[in-house]
């Protein structure tokens, strides 16, 4: 069966493989006999996408031809995009300097990119070659820029990207707190991302941090959030990677016990691993942490059988010559405690000759300690003071550079809590502040029922003078029926206009399929935009409304309602029984905008659904 399934996945990866060679040698076909310059950018478009998924060998010759003909055709930010896979190649091939010239020659033309994420992929790639050079301050600079950039953009995995790699030159320039923000920066990234393996990168390398700085208790805590994370997934591979990792720091910390538990869990899980040179590499480190703690024991028997089932595997791994670093200075203790210090000397001169290749410098320095202790055993005074000023001078550095970074770490925690103390001042400020709106809020509410019993008082004595003033009303209301026959005459002509400014938008839609759509929008665009009931025609028909309805804007204010515009000219409208249509006519807006507005109108005022808005105001 497994065979079968076998056979079934290796034909399915030739079908897979001959489809996308038929589809490139198409395009091929297709660009060779086109002709227009506008369609062979399309088609050099997909095939360059083509190419560099089926990692093609004349990828590079077409991603040039398709820079030259987007700069030519103006499009400056599909040239960017593809000079990056052209940068990257020359990265690979170890050609920096042709990378950082083929990204400076197109950044010539940044100003002609439309896009932030342009510029940020093009950084992103010099960056890398800089690394490469060990130019590290512009490799940092062109890092952090391209991951603003990216930021900006909304392009958050390229972001990440970005900042994890700029961790990593902060690290090598010895900036101890700008790598710890740069690794976080990542992770919280890649997280979001739900990215969990470049996630669980970024805590690492912090652990990895802390531990070189003797934050040992944060290495831990670190490793641990890693490990919490892996075990979701059952990712074997990095957890025996993290049980490692954990009996480094505990070995570090003299917990010797401690660190077998995890060394041994290193073992254990490594056979769940299927990668053969990664089971080999996880098993080269556990059996080196075996070994010291067998050292530490001083039980030389299981030291020098874990020293060589660990010899065993650093045989099976992909890089013999490099993980043997891991086995030096175990190898050459155990050594040093059999009497062989002739060995033991020539096992440590191994390992400070890999001084610049090593990445813990703890090792090199207790190379030299261990050489000047055993030169000094076998009375080479000299050689063994060499060795022992070496040591000092090795170690002083790093107690420098630690005691450097730990002080920072400890200035920052310091100022991260007093911030916390100003926020929470603030926050108290802020609560304060809110039980005065309380209070002030209380306070608006009696005065709005004074101002209540006000209106119902002044209603009862207008009631009075109403009466007192029948007859007046009378001879008024010829002259009101004549104000409102001109009110009916000002909004038919408004109406009238509405309708013609329909007609208009029927004869744009005809233009739109005649000549274009994008032509007829940039053209007749300011007809489409003018409103039909504009600020005049609203003074002039208020002024005509208040002749017939002389009373209602003040009575509708002396309840206590406070209406906007907008709010105003709806209830005009409702007063003149306009049904939903009519209205958004006048208004030069929609019949969607007209509900809207209305329901807006009545959750202010409280008026019950089922009622009209306009009763409830009269009757309130």
């Amino acid at each position: 069966m497994v065979r079968n399934l076998s056979l079934l996945i290796f034909t399915f990866c030739i079908v897979v493989s001959s489809f996308s060679q038929t589809k490139i040698d198409t395009l091929q076909q297709k660009f060779a006999a086109t002709q227009d310059d506008r369609l062979k950018l399309k088609l050099l478009d997909t095939l360059t996408h083509q190419m560099i998924r089926a990692k093609h060998p004349k990828q590079f010759v077409y991603l040039r031809q398709l820079v030259g003909l987007a700069k030519k055709q103006g499009d400056f930010d599909l040239a960017a995009s593809k000079t990056r896979f052209i940068a990257q190649k020359h990265i690979y091939g170890g050609e920096p300097d042709s990378a950082i010239y083929v990204v400076e020659e197109m950044l010539k033309h940044k100003a002609k990119f439309t896009k932030d994420k342009s510029e940020a992929h093009l950084l992103l790639k010099r960056g890398g070659a800089y690394f490469n050079q060990e130019l590290l301050e512009k490799a940092a600079k062109d890092y952090d820029k391209s991951g603003d950039l990216f930021l900006k953009s909304g392009d958050s995995i390229f972001a990440a990207d970005a900042r994890y790699f700029a961790g990593q030159v902060y690290v090598n320039l010895k900036k101890f707190l700008v790598s710890l923000e740069r690794y976080e920066e990542a992770y919280k990234l890649y997280d979001i991302l739900g990215d969990k393996l470049y996630a669980n990168y970024a805590i690492s390398e912090l652990g990895s941090i802390y531990g070189r700085n003797r934050f040992f208790d944060k290495a831990i805590s670190e490793r641990k959030r890693v490990l919490k994370e892996l075990w979701k997934d059952k990712e074997y591979k990095g957890i025996s990677t993290v049980y490692i990792q954990l009996a480094g720091n505990y070995l570090s910390k003299k917990e010797f016990a401690i660190a077998k538990k995890y060394a041994d869990s290193a073992l254990f899980y490594a056979d769940s691993v299927k990668h053969k040179v990664g089971k080999a590499v996880i098993k080269t480190y556990a059996e080196a942490g075996a070994s010291k703690y067998y050292l530490h024991k001083n039980n030389l028997k299981e030291a020098k059988k874990h020293l060589d089932l660990a010899d065993e595997q650093r045989l099976l791994t992909d890089a013999p010559e490099y993980y043997n670093s891991a086995l030096l200075l175990p190898r050459a203790s155990y050594y040093r405690k059999i009497g062989d210090y002739s060995k033991a000397i020539e096992v440590l001169k191994e390992l400070i000759s890999k001084k610049e290749k090593i990445n813990d410098v703890n090792n090199y320095i207790k190379a030299e300690r261990e050489l000047g202790e055993l030169y000094a055993l076998q009375k080479d005074h000299v050689k063994a003071y060499q060795h022992q000023q070496k040591y000092i001078e090795a170690k002083e550095l790093l107690e420098d550079e630690v005691k450097t970074n730990r002080l920072l770490y400890y200035q920052s925690q310091f100022e991260t809590e007093r911030k916390d103390n100003e926020i929470y001042k603030k926050e108290t400020q802020i609560s304060l502040l809110e039980k005065d709106q309380q209070l002030a809020k209380s306070k608006r509410k009696t005065l709005w029922l004074l101002l209540f019993s006000i209106v119902v008082i002044s209603i009862v004595i207008s009631y009075y003078i109403w009466l007192l003033g029948k007859q007046k009303r009378r001879a008024l209301r010829k002259k009101i029926a004549q104000n409102k026959k001109e009110l009916d005459e000002f909004t038919k002509l408004l109406l009238e206009k509405s309708k013609t400014q329909e007609t208009l938008s029927e004869e744009i839609e005809k233009l739109k399929e005649e000549i274009g759509a994008q032509k007829s929008i940039e053209k007749l665009q300011d007809l489409t935009t003018t409103k039909i009931l504009t600020n005049d025609d609203w003074y002039t028909f208020k002024e005509k409304f208040k002749n017939v309805y002389p009373s209602f804007f003040v009575k509708i204010k002396n309840k206590g309602y406070d209406l906007t515009k907008s709010e105003e000219r709806l209830i005009a409208m409702e007063k003149l029984y306009l049904d939903t249509n009519e209205i958004a006519s006048m208004l030069a807006i929609s019949q969607d905008s007209v509900t809207r507005s209305r329901s807006r109108l009545r959750k202010k005022i409280n008026a019950p659904k089922g009622h009209s808005i306009l009763e409830f105001l009269e009757a309130s």
